[in-house]
């Protein structure tokens, strides 16, 4: 007898990635686990409930929460003030990843283990600390804006975001779905490993970034930019715009921009930036976790452009490099030709006294 299966989508159930498994205070670190074997518990100020607020504003038992196919509802109880849903009032609704839930004086913010994870990214492109949680947590509301197609993501900064946008989508919609610039300034190319595919047209554009992203440079929009704009708030399209710009621009006619600040002001984050990017190379790859040695975080700090993608670039392309035979085959497993390897390389030798990289090596120098 065969069994039928059903996907995710189909039974109602999130994908395992994006269940509900904490609410957060949102700009802090103070996160409320929601029991794993229960199907409800309560939230208020009451010792026993499970999500349990210090705020005056909100009553002993406030609100329940209800399991139901593996996904949460919450419900205000009796006459209580109620909730608030994304800052609109509503007294039951289901949680979504990045919702936020206003109880009382409090916001709570619905994390998922992938929410959890792009939370992450984010501080490290924002800034870590305690002062930078606030903004963190507007980036990822413009983020989850942006999912919804209620709005565009517009970053802003003095570097080229394109690259950053790029990784960003990664961690939004995943390495499936199509990332698409629209530069009328550049010849339109298909998109490979070293840079994402181009169009010279916003038609043209659109309908290669169907179920993706859109990226466009805000200094270089292409003609027809208006009709995109109207075809992304389309109810039917299943496209996220994101837009990059420069500091000078007015950007916020669009959206809120995400303000990415320059390397150079977080000279102290940097070797824990180049120690996370070299994490996701590891898990990337399937590489083992001494496959980044401290002196290949110290080559990169030395050697390489100090700006997110290309340390993102440079600690993908050294776990290759370690966790290979020889160059050919580190090439071939980071999708580039040998020859595009061995110049990278060559144009920011290693110190020997660095110890750095050689394919297939794990503590010898690049001769």
């Amino acid at each position: 007898m065969s069994v039928v299966t059903m996907s995710p989508q189909e039974t109602g159930e999130p994908p395992l990635g994006n269940q509900i498994i904490q609410l957060r205070e949102w700009g802090t670190e103070r996160a409320h686990r929601l029991p794993a074997h229960v199907l409800r518990c309560r939230l208020g100020t009451e010792d026993d409930c499970a999500v349990r607020l210090s705020d005056p504003d909100v009553l002993p038992v406030h609100a329940q929460l209800t399991r139901e196919h593996q996904q949460w509802l919450t419900r205000a109880l009796g006459d209580t003030p109620g909730l608030m849903r994304d800052g609109a009032h509503c007294h039951a609704f289901a949680l979504e990843p990045g919702v936020e839930i206003g109880v009382g004086g409090t916001t709570l913010v619905a994390e998922s283990a992938h929410w959890i994870a792009l939370r992450g990214f984010c501080a490290r492109i924002l800034g870590w600390g305690s002062d930078r949680m606030p903004v963190v947590d507007r980036a990822l509301r413009s983020i989850r804006m942006c999912r919804m197609h209620l709005a565009p993501l517009v970053l802003r900064g003095d570097s080229d975001l394109v690259a950053l946008a790029r990784s960003l989508h990664r961690r939004m919609r995943g390495d499936g779905s199509p990332f698409i610039v629209c530069d009328p300034r550049r010849r339109g190319v298909a998109g490979s490993v070293r840079s994402a595919a181009n169009y010279q047209t916003g038609a043209a554009a659109i309908q290669a970034a169907a179920g993706g992203s859109l990226c466009v440079r805000g200094e270089r929009l292409p003609k027809d930019f208006d009709a995109v704009l109207a075809r992304i708030r389309e109810p039917d399209t299943r496209i996220q715009l994101i837009v990059c710009s420069n500091p000078c621009e007015d950007a916020g006619r669009l959206a809120a921009p995400i303000e990415v600040p320059s390397l150079s002001a977080r000279v102290a984050e940097l070797p824990r930036i180049v120690n996370e990017f070299a994490l996701d190379a590891i898990a990337a790859l399937g590489a083992s976790p001494t496959s980044f040695l401290g002196a290949d975080r110290d080559w990169v700090l030395a050697k390489v452009e100090k700006s997110l993608p290309e340390i993102e670039k440079a600690t993908l392309r050294l776990v290759a490099l370690r966790t290979s035979t020889n160059l050919s085959r580190a090439a071939a497993r980071l999708g580039m030709a040998p020859v595009s390897l061995s110049r990278w390389l060559g144009r920011r030798p290693p110190r020997a006294d660095r110890g750095g990289p050689r394919a297939g090596t794990r503590t010898s120098t690049c001769r």
